[in-house]
């Protein structure tokens, strides 16, 4: 049983992922963007029609790399709400997955308490049951 839902809850969620991205994983676009620091913040430049966007970074996580190129992920009617294309932060967010993973561990729980201890007399029942003898076209 433990398998089987396991499987059932990884396959579903994996089917879930790329339809709940924002931006669209289907709808955006990829382009480099360059690391910088303005003032006391780091971001990612890019440009989308002439226009220069900004996506501020963490700045502990990009401090090294400032100068270098990174992909970025962007809807083209919402190029400002751009995100860096990349495992973390875009496919696996932290509170996504914490949700998840809540919901599956209270479905197991649930699953469990439902049949670990069956009524005795829903047991009593599936003991005495005999199985008909039933001709092939009846």
């Amino acid at each position: 049983m433990i398998k089987s839902a396991t499987i059932l809850f990884l396959s579903l969620f994996f089917i879930y992922l790329p339809f709940s991205r924002t931006p669209d994983y289907f709808d955006s676009e990829i382009t480099p963007a360059l690391i910088e620091q303005r003032g006391d913040q780091m971001v990612a430049s890019f440009t989308e029609e002439g226009k220069t966007y900004l996506l501020r970074l963490p700045k502990e996580q990009y401090k090294t790399q400032i100068g270098k190129r990174v992909d970025i992920r962007y809807e083209l009617n919402q190029p400002e709400h751009a995100k860096i294309n990349q495992a973390w932060g875009y496919w696996w967010v932290p509170s996504e997955l914490g949700f998840a993973l809540g919901i599956f561990i209270v479905l197991m729980g649930v699953a469990y308490a439902t049949t670990n201890r069956p009524d005795p007399d829903s047991l009593k029942e599936q003991l005495n049951f005999k199985k008909e003898q039933n001709t092939k076209y009846s």
